[in-house]
């Protein structure tokens, strides 16, 4: 992390962009993923039980996690190529059709990845922002938000994929600057992660607010940037009163 990235300051009239990160930030992750996995395997069962009959659902998981924390690291920011390949080498390994396996499977478990429950504010917030800012996503997930109940709501989205890299890596920043058309430090980026999400941006320039709703502690050499508790108290920060 670059030790002179710009200290966190509190949003004021200057934003004209706001970005936010999805995973955990605009819905939680784990039962998104948790009923993605669920409905692969079901299809599974039905279209290539081998590799049922020789992983149990828990199994297959830890493989697909073991096979991504192996790749190289230039790879990783691409979660929908890498998930594609392992299951490519699945379908080897059970001896059913690769191609299947690839594209067919990917569609069921990908479909599923994009059928979120946003947090309980989260609609209406952005119902808030939409036409008042440009909207974005960052995400290092592979969920496309334009997919989602909160879709209609952005005005763009980059996901790490596109950019070549993840946060907190400057590029994915950058990527989204271009894509917004406007000075870095007129974007807010919104997100969980003290280190992807809000020393990412700020290192890049941007400005950041904390989706902080379990009050954990700032331990970084920087400012604290401003908090949020829940996602409602974004247009408060950002001076929006009506």
């Amino acid at each position: 992390m670059n030790s002179k990235a710009r200290p966190a300051a509190v949003p004021d009239h200057s934003i004209e962009c706001i970005t936010f990160d999805l995973d955990d930030t605009l819905w939680p992750v784990m039962p998104v993923i948790r009923h993605a996995e669920d409905r692969f395997y079901a299809w599974l069962r039905e279209r290539a039980p081998a590799v049922c009959a020789r992983f149990e659902p828990e199994e297959l998981v830890a493989d697909r996690a073991g096979f991504m924390r192996a790749a190289p690291e230039e790879e990783r920011h691409d979660l929908t190529r890498l998930r594609k390949r392992w299951l490519r080498g699945l379908a080897q390994r059970c001896q059913v059709c690769p191609d299947t396996l690839e594209e067919e499977g990917f569609a069921v478990f990908w479909h599923a990845r994009n059928e979120v429950t946003p947090f309980p504010e989260a609609d209406a917030v952005l119902a808030r922002l939409h036409g008042r800012f440009t909207l974005g996503a960052i995400s290092n997930g592979n969920a496309d938000v334009f997919r989602t109940p909160l879709g209609r709501y952005f005005d763009f989205a980059v996901p790490a994929a596109e950019a070549g890299a993840a946060k907190p890596h400057p590029r994915i920043f950058e990527h989204a600057r271009r894509r917004a058309g406007v000075p870095a430090p007129a974007i807010l980026h919104v997100g969980d992660d003290p280190v992807a999400d809000i020393l990412g941006a700020l290192d890049a320039g941007l400005n950041a607010a904390w989706y902080n709703p379990d009050a954990l502690p700032w331990e970084h050499p920087v400012p604290a940037p401003p908090r949020l508790g829940r996602l409602g108290q974004l247009p408060r920060i950002l001076g929006l009163h009506d």
